[in-house]
């Protein structure tokens, strides 16, 4: 009868609202990855990091992550959100020139905002839309771009001056917005700006690292405070890492190259190299024993692991630097302590890759990933049909809680570095949040039990009545 229903259906509800926080379908899945620009993978252990530990003990961590080459901040970000090598994505350097075009990209002209640049590839946040959901980007290198006619539902114009707490104010507020975004996208500068100016090794970045963290802190508090902590899918990673150079280590194409025989695309530590028209083979000779520390290749020569070859934005000839070597046109050009965009095998080129949500493990850590795994992992939990890629979801399926075949045996982290000191008030916060939820939930499930039991056993004796009359009933003939 009614009643019963009735009791039947809030018994139901009450068992749902106590396992929604700890089992999310996919199609209810919210993903926020943000990225802080540079931040080499063993940053996480130079100065304390409470809030980076604090992620990787109630998360997961992988230890090593291979970007992709070149490692620049454009080509990498770009892989991030499609999962493709450079010479797919189109994006092969901040700095490139396209023959078929005829135009120019470069960060420092800020002529990024060419369509035609970025439409070799579709990045996340446009399959997300197109799948009739909404994103949200603060910052994120391309989401002020219009690709393929579109831009992210919400996104911010691109402005360095806007504080982080900004941006992190702004991602919330489409979180929770009455049409909330599934997907955000948050990008930060440091400590790649500063580790430019200061060189990676200097003392001077433990400063830098330790404000990362604390902005971290922030995010974490914000989002705890908007009921989101435990409900979203939280990423945080970067593009590329830092290597330490040395007003020692230049190598001045001057000394080799008549420069009227070539136009330099993109400068250091991969020279990309446009010979002038007939001077091709005289370049290539000039350079190709002008210093030990440079390795020179022919388009068509470039190691296949770098997957950097077929794409009209990659110059005839590059020539590409020792890690810590610094390549310049002539002495009088711009030099900075700290570079990257080396060999992608360099472990200081490589990032880091953090993770914490209801999809993720609970304190796991993992030995490798590449950067194009990310895209494919992001379709799984946005749920979401994924373009053409580079990547592999069955390599970064062990991330997830639900994860079949785990590949990796579980591993607690053992690592107790400079940075594993806790934030303890987080630790009690979680303990006490998780044992109240657990608490209540269970109280309601036995309440509505109780009196759905109680109230079965009452009406059983009138349901016995009715089922007798209906068996007396004689059946009705077709």
């Amino acid at each position: 009868n009614m009643t019963s229903k009735l009791l039947w259906a809030s018994f139901i509800l009450a068992t749902l609202t106590f396992a929604t926080p700890l089992s999310l379908h996919p199609d209810q899945q919210k993903v926020l990855l943000v990225s802080f620009d540079g931040f080499r993978w063993d940053y996480l252990y130079k100065v304390p990091t409470p809030h980076f530990h604090y992620v990787m003990k109630y998360g997961v961590h992988v230890k090593q992550v291979t970007n992709i080459f070149i490692t620049k901040t454009y080509p990498n970000f770009y892989t991030l959100v499609t999962g493709l090598f450079a010479e797919s994505h189109g994006i092969v350097s901040n700095d490139m020139f396209d023959p078929i075009l005829n135009k120019s990209f470069s960060l420092d002209h800020m002529n990024i905002y060419d369509s035609e640049f970025w439409e070799e590839a579709t990045p996340i946040w446009i399959t997300n839309q197109r799948a009739g959901h909404t994103s949200g980007a603060a910052m994120w290198p391309g989401t002020d771009v219009k690709i393929h006619k579109s831009f992210p539902t919400h996104y911010m114009p691109y402005n360095e001056s806007v504080s982080f707490e900004d941006r992190v104010d702004k991602i919330i507020e489409w979180f929770t917005s009455k049409e909330p975004i599934n997907l955000g996208l948050l990008y930060w500068e440091d400590p790649d700006d500063m580790g430019h100016h200061l060189g990676p090794d200097s003392p001077l970045m433990g400063p830098v690292i330790s404000d990362i963290d604390n902005k971290l802190g922030y995010l974490i508090k914000m989002l705890k405070k908007a009921n989101l902590w435990n409900t979203l899918n939280l990423i945080i990673t970067s593009d590329h890492g830092m290597t330490q150079c040395s007003e020692n280590r230049i190598i001045e194409l001057d000394q080799y190259l008549d420069k009227d025989h070539y136009i330099l695309i993109d400068q250091s530590p991969v020279a990309a190299i446009l010979p002038k028209e007939g001077k091709f083979d005289e370049v290539y000779e000039a350079l190709a024993h002008a210093h030990p520390n440079l390795t020179v290749y022919k388009k068509e020569e470039i190691p296949e692991r770098w997957h950097y070859r077929h794409n009209d934005r990659i110059q005839p000839i590059i020539a590409v630097a020792d890690e810590g070597w610094y390549i310049l046109q002539n002495k009088s050009d711009d030099f900075l302590l700290g570079s990257h965009g080396y060999d992608n095998a360099l472990p200081e080129m490589h990032p880091m890759f953090l993770a914490h949500g209801p999809a993720f493990r609970n304190n796991f850590t993992k030995e490798s990933m590449n950067s194009t795994d990310l895209y494919p992992l992001l379709c799984h939990l946005l749920n979401i049909t994924a373009m053409p890629h580079n990547g592999s979801f069955q390599n970064v399926q062990d991330l997830l809680n639900s994860a079949t075949p785990r590949t990796t045996p579980y591993m607690k982290s053992t690592t107790f570095l400079h940075g594993s000191i806790k934030p303890k008030e987080y630790e009690q916060e979680e303990s006490y949040a998780y044992f109240i939820g657990v608490s209540l939930g269970s109280i309601i499930v036995i309440v509505f039990f109780v009196i759905f039991i109680k109230h079965l056993i009452h009406s059983q004796i009138p349901d016995l009545q009715d089922m007798q009359a209906e068996i007396a009933q004689p059946l009705l003939h077709a």
